[in-house]
């Protein structure tokens, strides 16, 4: 009997490491796609087309998908806005500036862990078929409940997604679309987990996740901060609301999505109607020896976060990213035959313009104070040095002769401009950047945070429907 029992449990080994074929696969994901259907209260219509693939077809899948993104030139200009931020954005070892978009998909896909994706550009889901499938199903769940929200949503349109497959959102309102798009799929995959919902008591959904934001925490990378983001806080802010209304109201959200990743990480502002300050690239200068600016984008306050973090505790960070209303950076590239105006030389680095707007003073204040920091330590130079508490000038040198320009800031009420790699002088560009972004409108008409939504919001009517 010993033997048998032995010859079993090597014939179930060898059958579980068996690689997934698609006649294999098919009957186990129509069980999920209806379970997962039924949980997320939204049917699903037909037969979601899926094939099992070989890690190298699993490889290649993500490199194209993650190389077509990022050639596009809304997210090839967010890649090298974050370089020359600074933050780790996983370039090949080497390149000292140059291609993000290839440096990331390269990044992204070495560090990649296989598994199931959905595609929503053909509306297939990709499962690995050198993992056991039971090994595998959380993601195939979370990939299904992807599925089941474009066949109703369409996750292209929710994130204006042109012909041609470039966005036509800004990054900021783009990662907080992305926010709701995983937040959704998450709390699916928790109700068929926990049909009594007992994870969305306000303690239980916090613990849950702290301890998921724990088990992810690794070394500092972009893609960490963004996954963090767009997963968990995607997650806190969609229970929120499933939290207390029916599944009706998260559909709601796909109608009237988040306008920023502010609203995400401060729900009362989304339902507040609290929206973005916009920042027109107009008010960006031009630079001597660059001209205007070739680029420019929104980064918000998820990308400040990550960005003072740099220099400051997360803690910290947070809270002096807190209190952001707008803003928008601009990248350069140096005007062929220039010459510099004002005696001053362009700094051989790419520079980088950033105009801040915030809810107060007391707030831009706040943002100063560590943007100075994170300055100086990208400049090389002392924090304590550079200026007045309003205005700091960092000039850093690679070596005697050879000046990687000002990094520099300057506050006024409740706007904070920087420079990152400028032409100097530096003080008469901040001057100018100060200048271009009054009059603006204010978000201050009622005490923050305003808690009642605003006359005109969509959201008051929602709020008190029936529950």
């Amino acid at each position: 009997m010993a033997g048998v029992s032995k010859l079993v449990a090597a014939v179930a080994l060898a059958a579980s490491a068996a690689p997934l074929t698609d006649a294999t696969l098919r009957p186990q994901l129509d069980r999920l796609v209806a379970a997962v259907a039924a949980a997320r209260h939204l049917p699903y219509a037909g037969t979601l087309p899926a094939r099992a693939v070989t890690r190298e077809e699993w490889s290649r899948a993500v490199l194209v998908a993650v190389g077509e993104a990022t050639q596009s030139p809304a997210m090839r200009t967010e890649g090298e806005l974050l370089r020359r931020l600074g933050l780790p954005v996983g370039q090949r070892a080497g390149d000292a500036g140059g291609d993000f978009g290839a440096g990331a998909a390269e990044a992204y896909g070495d560090a990649a862990a296989p598994r199931a994706r959905y595609d929503a550009a053909t509306g297939r889901l990709l499962v690995p078929d050198f993992i056991p499938f039971e090994t595998q199903r959380i993601d195939v769940v979370h990939e299904i409940a992807h599925a089941v929200a474009d066949q109703h949503f369409g996750l292209r349109r929710l994130l204006e997604v042109a012909p041609d497959g470039t966005s036509r959102l800004d990054g900021d309102a783009r990662r907080a679309r992305l926010a709701l798009v995983e937040g959704d799929a998450l709390l699916a995959g928790l109700e068929l987990a926990d049909p009594r919902e007992t994870f969305l008591g306000a303690h239980e959904l916090t613990a849950l996740a702290a301890r998921l934001r724990a088990a992810e925490s690794g070394a500092p990378s972009w893609f960490v901060d963004l996954g963090q983001f767009t997963h968990l806080d995607g997650l806190l802010f969609v229970a929120g609301v499933r939290a207390h209304r029916p599944w009706s109201a998260v559909d709601a959200l796909w109608a009237d999505p988040p306008a920023s990743t502010e609203q995400v990480l401060h729900p009362e502002k989304y339902e507040a109607c609290e929206a973005p300050l916009a920042v027109d690239e107009a008010a960006l200068p031009a630079l001597p020896g660059y001209g205007r600016p070739a680029g420019s984008d929104v980064l918000g306050e998820m990308v400040l976060r990550s960005w003072l973090a740099l220099a400051v505790s997360p803690e910290v960070a947070e809270r002096a990213a807190a209190g952001w209303g707008g803003d928008r950076a601009a990248l350069y590239r140096p005007t062929p035959g220039a010459a510099p105006a004002d005696g001053g030389a362009p700094a051989p680095g790419a520079p980088l313009a950033w105009t801040t707007v915030w809810d107060d003073a007391g707030e831009a204040d706040d943002f100063a104070r560590a943007a100075r920091q994170v300055l100086a330590r990208l400049s090389g130079a002392d924090a304590d040095a550079g200026g007045e508490a309003d205005r700091a000038v960092f000039s850093s040198l690679r070596e005697a002769s050879s000046s990687r320009g000002a990094f520099a800031l300057a506050r006024r009420g409740d706007a904070v401009v920087l420079l990152l790699a400028a032409p100097e002088p530096a003080e008469a560009t901040l001057d100018a950047m100060l200048e271009a972004v009054r009059p603006r409108a204010t978000r201050k008409a009622a005490p923050r945070p305003r808690r009642a939504a605003q006359p005109g919001c969509p959201r008051r009517d929602r709020a008190a429907g029936p529950p």
